[in-house]
């Protein structure tokens, strides 16, 4: 072998070492379970708190880790944790580097010039996933989310043309995959800060501003019970680059949304459906969802669903508030109490939930429940997330 050669074959193998080098990717990790449907239930329940929670597989463990960024920049994981961390539910967030097998491609390696030597940043420890919730002492869930703001829709006659607008005119149009249209409210979301910019409601022209950082695109998030959720990505800028986008004759663009039905064997948590503690009375912000289950009910007649009432902790002797003769669904004026445990709770619970669509005109034969009580709690019973996310009721269609 000459020496010529045997320098092309380092060469060419140089050559190949560096394209396939990588950024070191540091996520920023809310969660961990070994079990898939856990993971399934705490990722959605991150997309529903308005983050673009995410999944990836840490083979060595074993373990589902939920993560809501990705990325090789150091420093902004860091701010992000800590952000989490202060001024989130998500106080146990920590940041991981290494690898995670996702569906998102590798980042690759950016050169860049030397910087100065940046002040020491404290890295923020990754915690050991805990398996077995700890039982502690229970807290209030949090009654109601701060809305964002909505903004004004502009209802014009045909013939005539909208008002100087501004930002830009968008119509999203909502509708099943075999086009029955669907009334519903699209959310404007900063999925890293995990909260709504605007609600636009479906059909309906919509002034919608700039992004103040003008080189983030728009987070526009359909999600209505019974429907998988679907999230476009806009650029503000250039709209036609999203998939079926048009411009109608007014200049507004229009943007479909076309909704995939769950199916038998799907199980879907009613993360807007939060109960006053130890009671089964909700609060006024749960009927949305409550009627969003009814009118699936109706789109579905073939559907049969069963009813899981899960519940954070197994405490006895609880004073449990049910309906009273009244039976006001939401308020708990006139309610009358029971003596229980954690697992009649989560029974009553779903009784409750029964009771409503029954009440809305839904047959009793196309419904079961059952009782979990605090079985399948999804985090420890003390944690900041445990009301909403262990108190939770779920919706599995057995027949469709």
């Amino acid at each position: 072998m000459t020496l010529i050669y045997k320098k092309s074959i380092l060469a060419l193998l140089l050559v190949t070492a560096a394209l396939t080098i990588q950024a070191q990717d540091y996520y920023v990790v809310i969660g961990a379970y070994r079990v898939q449907k856990y993971a399934d239930a705490f990722t959605g329940y991150a997309r529903n708190a308005k983050y673009d929670a995410r999944q990836g597989r840490h083979e060595q463990r074993r373990l589902t880790y939920i993560y809501v960024l990705k990325t090789s920049n150091r420093q902004e994981a860091v701010q992000l944790t800590v952000h989490l961390q202060k001024n989130s539910e998500f106080t146990d967030a920590w940041l991981y580097k290494g690898p995670l097998t996702t569906d998102e491609p590798q980042t690759p390696v950016v050169q860049q010039t030397p910087k100065p030597v940046e002040e020491p940043v404290v890295t923020p420890v990754e915690p050991e996933p805990i398996e077995t919730p700890v039982e502690e002492p229970k807290e209030e869930p949090v009654e109601d989310l701060k809305e964002a703001p909505t903004e004004e829709p502009v209802e014009e006659p045909e013939d005539k043309p909208l008002p100087p607008a501004k930002g830009k005119y968008f119509k999203f149009i909502v509708t099943t995959e075999d086009g029955t249209p669907l009334q519903t409210t699209l959310h404007n979301v900063d999925r890293l800060q995990g909260r709504d910019l605007a609600t636009y409601p479906s059909d309906t022209y919509a002034d919608v501003t700039r992004p103040a950082d003008p080189s983030m695109p728009l987070s526009i998030v359909c999600g209505i019970f019974g429907f998988k959720e679907e999230v476009k990505i806009i650029d503000f800028n250039d709209p036609a680059q999203t998939p079926g986008a048009t411009q109608d004759e007014k200049g507004a663009w229009v943007i479909p949304y076309k909704l995939e039905r769950i199916k038998k064997g799907d199980v879907s948590v009613m993360y807007n459906v939060s109960f006053y503690k130890d009671a089964v009375v909700m609060t006024p912000a749960s009927k949305d969802e409550l009627d969003e289950l009814v009118s699936m009910m109706n789109l579905n007649p073939n559907y049969k669903i069963k009813i899981h009432g899960h519940n954070n902790g197994n405490d006895k002797n609880l004073r449990i508030t049910i309906l009273g003769d009244n039976k006001n669904y939401f308020a708990l004026a006139g309610s009358k109490t029971k003596v229980g445990n954690g697992k009649e709770l989560s029974k009553v619970r779903a009784e409750t939930i029964m009771q409503y669509l029954i009440d809305h005109g839904i047959d009793k034969k196309r419904m079961e429940i059952y009782a979990w009580g605090g079985m399948e709690m999804l985090v420890k019973q003390g944690a900041p997330s445990a009301a909403r996310l262990n108190n939770r009721i779920e919706i599995e269609i057995l027949e469709d």
